[in-house]
C-alpha cells in the first residue's frame, strides 16, 4: 500500500547582502500531492483540478523592502524524496501582494514521492529584484499625441503608442506607452489634467515581446476623465537591486515540530 501524507513546513530566514534592512523570510503556505487525477473516471474533472504530482507553495516576505520582480528563468527549484530528485519547476500563479511586501510562489513536479521517508526536501534559489525607495519624475504638462516621445530620466524614456477613447467600459481616455526594455523599477503612474488636478486612473492591459536580446513592453492606463493637456508623473524605484535567495526546506509531518 502506498503511504500518503500531508506536510508541514519549517520557515526559513535568509539574510541577504544588500542592506541592514534586507532580511527576507521564506514561509510555508501550502502543499498538495495528487496521486490519481481521476480525469477519465470523472469526465475530465481532475482531483483538485490538478494533474498527478507534488505542488508546494510558499511565501517570500521582503521585510521593509518591496519585491518588485521574480526572475523565474534564473531561479531554480527541485523537490527531493531522500536521494531521489523529483525535479521541479515554478508554476504560473506566482503573485505579489498589493503592498509588494509578500510574494506567493509555487513549485511543482509531476514525479510522485514513494512516501517511505515521510519527508521531502525543497532546495534551490530565488532571484528577486527588491527595493524600498522611489523617485518621482514627470513629463508635461502638454498635449500628448501618438508617437510622441516622453523622456523621464537619462536612462528611461517611452513612446505614446496610442491615446484614444477605450472601446469598452465607462473610462474617457486610454493612454498606452511603449518602451524597449523591461523596467521593474516602475512603481506607479499618475495623470493630471490642464488645471493640475489628479485624474482617477488605473492600469489596463500590458504585453511584453522579446527575442535576439531585444524586448518591447506596452502598457495601457485607463483614465476616468479626458483632458487635452496632460502631465504624466511616474514613481521609479531608486534603489532596485537584484538578490539571490537560497532555499533549503524540509517538508514533512514532523518538520514543524
Amino acid at each position: 500500500m502506498k503511504t500518503q501524507f500531508l506536510s508541514i513546513f519549517a520557515a526559513v530566514t535568509v539574510t541577504c547582502p544588500i542592506t541592514a534592512l534586507a532580511e527576507v523570510t521564506v514561509e510555508p503556505a501550502g502543499m498538495k500531492v495528487v496521486w490519481k487525477s481521476l480525469k477519465d473516471e470523472f469526465d475530465g474533472f481532475k482531483t483538485y483540478n490538478s494533474a498527478e504530482g507534488v505542488y508546494v507553495t510558499f511565501a517570500v516576505r521582503g521585510g521593509e523592502k518591496s519585491i518588485i520582480q521574480f526572475d523565474k528563468k534564473k531561479s531554480k527549484a527541485t523537490i527531493k524524496d531522500g536521494d531521489k530528485d523529483l525535479g521541479g519547476e515554478f508554476g504560473f500563479w506566482n503573485k505579489t501582494s498589493k503592498d509588494g511586501k509578500t510574494m506567493r510562489i509555487e513549485v511543482k513536479t509531476d514525479q510522485l514521492p514513494t512516501g517511505g521517508s515521510g519527508t521531502l526536501k525543497l532546495a534551490g534559489s530565488l532571484v528577486l529584484t527588491m527595493a524600498s525607495k522611489t523617485e518621482t519624475v514627470t513629463s508635461g504638462p502638454r498635449e500628448f499625441k501618438k508617437d510622441d516621445k516622453l523622456t523621464f530620466t537619462d536612462d528611461f524614456s517611452c513612446v505614446v503608442k496610442s491615446i484614444e477613447k477605450p472601446k469598452h467600459g465607462d473610462n474617457e481616455l486610454e493612454v498606452t506607452f511603449k518602451w524597449d526594455r523591461d523596467i521593474p523599477e516602475l512603481a506607479a503612474v499618475r495623470f493630471y489634467d490642464e488645471a493640475g488636478k489628479l485624474i482617477e486612473s488605473k492600469a489596463g492591459s500590458w504585453s511584453s515581446m522579446g527575442g535576439f536580446g531585444k524586448r518591447t513592453v506596452s502598457k495601457s492606463y485607463l483614465l476616468k476623465k479626458k483632458s487635452a493637456i496632460l502631465k504624466v508623473e511616474m514613481d521609479l524605484w531608486s534603489d532596485a537591486e537584484k538578490v539571490t535567495i537560497p532555499m533549503d526546506m524540509i517538508v514533512g509531518v514532523n518538520a514543524g515540530k
